[in-house]
């Protein structure tokens, strides 16, 4: 009967999925992170479960909140016919304010005001943060975008682990930056997580030495190689298309899916 057992509990691993937490930038949402990394998720329906959430805080860009001066009329001018050319040259958005969300808000304001702020933001966020962890169920790791990878790589950090009970066994991190004092690293990235780094040459948003020096962080706190994987594509602040970062990255769904499978329980479980 003992054979059969392991067998069984071996099968019951095979099958779960991975569970993944998705973080998307400031000015995006769940819905729009998911839309933008759809094409990494093709074809992993039956090793990953892919969970989107809303960052708490609502951040509306500064242009959409800035008034556009209006033209003065002319006197006696003639009136067009079709759209009025105002309109024509007019941006406009059609999404809703609270679509907009971000991680922390921006800081704005004196230095003081800021980091009061940033505190602020920060006891907010950590109770969204157990909340959505106790929501959710299991989670096997973390994938992030910009604003959304930095909040990834602190939920990495042994200061993490300690402030929320749970840490990942494996991020994605897409365009990741060194965040404020609040999320520092300084308490060292745990050593049994593996991550996957993607960022750009030619980010004009989060330049590709921001990115590294996460990158040597995650690496300094590595224990074994190809702990910490690096793509480099020679795109922008997006995420990236090419064939080589989406093979790199199905590939390190499979081995992360096969270190589930051959682990005796759950990180979660097993960290504490």
């Amino acid at each position: 009967m003992a054979p059969a057992t392991t067998s069984a509990a071996l099968a019951r691993r095979n099958a779960r999925k991975l569970r993944v937490l998705c973080l998307h930038g400031m000015y995006q949402n769940g819905d729009v992170f998911a839309t933008k990394t759809e094409h990494l998720r093709r074809g992993h329906d039956d090793l990953v479960d892919f969970i989107y959430v809303d960052a708490p805080f609502t951040v509306v860009p500064r242009i959409l909140t800035q008034r556009q001066p209006r033209q003065p009329k002319k006197e006696q001018s003639p009136q067009p016919t079709g759209d009025h050319p105002e309109k024509q040259h007019r941006v406009r958005c059609t999404k809703k304010h609270d679509e907009f969300r971000a991680w922390w808000r921006p800081p704005s304001g004196s230095h003081h005001v800021s980091n009061t702020q940033l505190d602020d933001d920060r006891k907010v966020l950590m109770a969204f943060l157990h909340e959505t962890l106790a929501e959710v169920g299991d989670v096997d790791g973390v994938m992030g975008f910009s604003q959304g990878a930095t909040l990834a790589s602190w939920m990495c950090s042994a200061q993490a682990r300690v402030e929320l009970q749970w840490s990942p066994r494996l991020a994605i991190l897409i365009g990741s930056y060194l965040g404020p004092t609040q999320y520092d690293l300084t308490s060292g990235i745990l050593d049994d997580v593996t991550s996957l780094h993607m960022f750009g040459s030619n980010d004009h948003v989060i330049s590709a030495a921001k990115s590294q020096k996460v990158v040597d962080l995650f690496k300094s706190g590595q224990v074994h190689d190809q702990q910490v994987l690096t793509s480099i594509h020679n795109q922008g602040h997006v995420i990236p298309k090419s064939d080589e970062v989406l093979s790199l990255f199905q590939t390190f769904l499979h081995q992360q899916h096969h270190t589930l499978a051959a682990s005796p329980s759950t990180h979660a479980e097993s960290s504490w």
